[in-house]
């Protein structure tokens, strides 16, 4: 499934033992599980959400970055690619919630603990 996220500007990212990225049209992306981030020339960041992620310098990148293509798959898993070629790609998680994007029209998108997706519209 396409998540409606293709244009937009991650303007803000809040960090702590989750990490929500913020969009300049109100949608937040919300990382509560183990998550990679790849980007050219760079290690990029691959782990968990914890009380330091603020200090990687490759997920602090993100903000300023254009989405060019969100995709959930039905066990839900998502990647998320940027314009520079960077991408982030976050694996369904056997025990939790592992992300979720909510827009302020009330769209929805979860992956379900377990693997799955479930979509409000």
């Amino acid at each position: 499934m396409d998540i409606p996220l293709v244009g937009q500007v991650i303007v803000s990212l809040e960090f702590g033992f989750s990490l929500a990225l913020r969009t300049n049209r109100d949608y937040e992306l919300r990382i509560e599980s183990s998550f990679r981030l790849d980007e050219p020339e760079s290690e990029g960041f691959q782990g968990a959400p914890d009380e330091k992620l603020s200090e990687n310098a490759a997920v602090r990148r993100l903000e300023g970055r254009q989405v060019v293509c969100a995709h959930a798959s039905d066990d839900g898993d998502l990647r998320i690619e940027f314009a520079d070629r960077a991408s982030l790609v976050v694996p369904f998680d056997p025990d939790f919630e592992a992300w979720t994007v909510a827009a302020p029209q009330g769209f929805k998108a979860v992956s379900v603990a377990g693997g799955g997706l479930t979509v409000w519209e």
